[in-house]
């Protein structure tokens, strides 16, 4: 972060990066100014605009600080946390809170004033007062954060909070065992053992922060997964201790000879006489992993089920290195077929990988001519070329193809277009036919739409902050926030969204429904008993709720069971939470006669589909499966059992 440009007689009091909302900024207090950066613009508050400074506690129990400033809209409340480790967290909160109240007492002209008047007429500064105060005591502050449950022999060799993955920030631990990732709720978000951590590689992001790449393996394949740290040093420590646990990879450049054969397992064989020189695994191509294979003959790439493709060397005409969306190493292979060239992106899972793959492509592909220029000594001629001269004015040349036609032709015998654009004949202009070509081959050639200019980015979509609602508006957001959940986590608004549900539904069919349909209640008995009876009516949410408490763990355990054939790594608890979760939507708008069902449902599957991806790392298709599979088994069953 640039320093702040200070102004004559202005100085500095503190500075460090501050929390606001799940956002993260850097702070500033000089003796006139409170700067506030990190956002689209910085904001910048005078030292007497700020009324008070109260150390307090966040939700999660955290030192923070609380801050209300006087603006020309009014008092505004403005709550502090501190993105840093968590034994540092009372020491910034005390800093920051003396440093304010040390700012806002200097006052040295306000002193001279007062020593002339009586002890009576001098006023009383709001800011002395609030210096008096005493401190909020140690002992109600939290020095540490509530810790995950280590298993015995775990030791903690790193830990450091406010460390953002995607749009959330964790506190992170990285042990003897493993990996964990701690949201701001204090529930473990994700956990990785070490043995599944493959290579790290530090850069900046575009905003500047330090980052750190991390290369996960699974059973699926190599993901990666960027944190953005706070501080520096913080992202230098981190870089240490993952080197020091990670898998030692053998070296680029070998002493030790090639060796001759290279044994392939799966579903690819060289031919008699085909040797392989090289074969690699986990390789990304747009979302699928695959295994590629260099032979002395071909390029071929492997899938999990079939051959996807293959390649002769002489179509390899170029490869050039590359990094992928969150900086894995990758190569763009250039390949000439009999449709014209094409680009394929490889992305590999470590850098040794990409450079032993860069080594034998480059001995395959060769070298292309650099030269543009003649060099000096090379002897050359300058040509000269005219247009061709029409010596017969009877003659005329095409302006669309260059084609020799007559004067007196309209269209050009070639390639038919127009010979006299500007000259055409009445009989031409009034013709309908004509006229309409005309204007359709303006069209497609003319200018382009307006809207295409004016259209505008989108604005930044603001960090999820925990509500509730945010399972059916932002369920990706919402999941991942909420990870890991288990089925007493969502057991209360499970429990809720269905009771919710029963009563609004069982009040819209006794007393709405019969005024919509115009029916009259003593024609049918059911809804007169309904309105007089309050135990029947009792009754009557009681079943619906346990006829609706069973169809959804219906869906949840079919949805999980599909999870579990598509991804086996996924957890069946899991998966019924997030089921739970998506319930939400029938209290929304279950309750709405006949259609509120079904779209209700519609949304749940939709909501589970998104959980799916986000919180248990399903590809997008596997998760729609899973969750629309549960619904449609659901109404099957339900039509089945009403027929019988």
């Amino acid at each position: 972060m640039p320093p702040v440009e200070m102004h004559a007689n202005e100085v500095q009091h503190y500075a460090s990066p501050i929390l606001v909302k799940n956002r993260q900024f850097f702070a500033t207090l000089t003796s006139e100014r409170l700067i506030i950066e990190g956002g689209p613009s910085p904001r910048e508050f005078k030292v007497s605009s700020i009324l008070s400074a109260h150390p307090c506690k966040l939700e999660t129990g955290e030192p923070g600080l609380k801050l209300i400033i006087s603006t020309p809209e009014g008092q505004k409340e403005m709550i502090w946390g501190f993105p840093v480790d968590a034994k540092f967290k009372a020491g910034e909160q005390e800093a920051w809170a003396d440093q304010i109240a040390r700012a806002g007492g200097e006052k040295p002209f306000a002193e001279g004033k007062s020593e002339g008047a009586g002890p009576q007429n001098a006023p009383v500064p709001r800011r002395q007062t609030q210096e008096r105060k005493p401190a909020v005591p140690e002992p109600e502050i939290p020095a540490i954060r509530i810790r995950p449950d280590f298993v015995s022999g775990e030791s903690v060799a790193i830990e450091t909070a406010g460390v953002r993955v995607k749009r959330t920030f964790y506190t992170i631990y990285l042990t003897n065992i493993r990996l964990i990732l701690q949201n701001t709720a204090g529930k473990i978000g994700r956990e990785f053992a070490i043995a599944e951590l493959m290579d790290a590689a530090s850069f900046e992001t575009e905003a500047g922060e330090p980052a750190i790449a991390l290369s996960v393996g699974s059973q699926t394949g190599a993901k990666q997964m960027v944190m953005s740290f706070p501080t520096e040093s913080a992202r230098v420590a981190w870089m240490q201790e993952l080197k020091a646990k990670l898998p030692v990879r053998q070296t680029l450049i070998s002493a030790a000879p090639e060796p001759m054969v290279v044994t392939c397992t799966g579903l690819f064989s060289p031919d008699a006489g085909e040797r392989v020189a090289l074969s690699t695994g986990g390789v990304r191509i747009k979302r699928n992993y695959v295994t590629l294979h260099l032979t002395n003959t071909r390029l071929v790439i492997e899938g999990k089920s079939s051959i996807l493709g293959e390649f002769a060397l002489n179509t390899l005409a170029r490869a050039i290195r590359l990094a992928g969306e969150v900086g894995e190493p990758g190569i763009a292979l250039q390949i000439v077929g009999r449709e014209g060239e094409k680009e394929l992106h490889l992305l590999f899972s470590g850098m040794p990988d990409r450079e032993l793959w860069i080594q034998k492509l480059s001995e395959i592909i060769p070298e292309e001519d650099q030269s543009v220029y003649a060099p000096e000594s090379a002897q050359y001629t300058v040509t000269t070329v005219s247009p061709p001269s029409q010596r017969n004015s009877q003659d005329m040349y095409c302006p669309a193809c260059g084609a020799r036609n007559h004067v007196d032709d309209e269209v050009c015998a070639l390639c038919g277009s127009l010979l006299h654009p500007g000259l055409m004949s009445a009989e031409s202009s009034r013709s309908p036919a004509r006229r309409e070509k005309r204007t359709k081959a303006e069209r497609s050639a003319g200018r382009e739409k307006p809207a295409k200019r004016d259209r505008r980015e989108k604005p930044e979509k603001m960090p999820y902050n925990g509500g509730v609602i945010g399972f059916l508006t932002r369920p990706s957001d919402a999941y991942s926030y909420y990870m890991r959940e288990r089925p007493r986590d969502a057991l209360g608004m499970f429990l809720l969204s269905g009771a919710l549900w029963a009563v609004l539904t069982v009040l819209m069919i006794t007393y709405v429904a019969p005024i919509v349909l115009r029916i009259s209640v003593t024609d049918y008995p059911i809804f007169s008993a309904l309105q007089t009876d309050l135990m029947l009516l009792v009754l009557f949410i009681l079943v619906l709720y346990v006829i609706w408490l069973i169809a959804v763990l219906i869906q949840a355990l079919v949805t999980g069971i599909t999870a579990r054939v598509c991804e086996p790594e996924v957890r069946f608890s899991e998966i019924t939470a997030i089921v739970m979760r998506s319930t939400l939507s029938y209290a929304v708008i279950g309750w709405i006669p006949i259609l509120g069902q079904f779209a209700a449902s519609i949304w749940s599957a939709a909501v589970t589909w998104k959980g799916l991806a986000a919180g248990q790392n399903m590809r997008a298709g596997q998760a729609a499966v899973s969750a629309f599979l549960g619904m449609i088994l659901v109404y099957v069953l339900m039509f089945a059992v009403g027929s019988i």
